[in-house]
């Protein structure tokens, strides 16, 4: 799960977060899994982002369903991100 500064949280419902996380055309997991390869990208410094404010301001939707998404659906994760 990420760690998202208070400015950039957001309140989605389950409902929202699965539209958010499954409007690039691939599966949910899929996407999931792509953001948190930007996101090891940016921790690496391999992309444009200053700080992890910037990350999280362009990023924001994304990761907030990305939380939403893993806390209902960790059990069924056998390896914890």
């Amino acid at each position: 799960m990420f760690n998202i500064p208070d400015m950039y949280k957001i309140n989605l419902s389950f409902t929202d977060a699965e539209h958010v996380m499954s409007r690039y055309g691939e599966t949910i997991i899929d996407n999931m899994h792509d953001l948190l390869s930007e996101w090891h990208q940016h921790c690496d410094g391999a992309d444009f982002f200053a700080d992890d404010e910037e990350f999280f301001e362009y990023f924001k939707y994304e990761a907030n369903a990305f939380n939403v998404l893993y806390s209902e659906m960790k059990h069924l994760f056998r390896y914890g991100v």
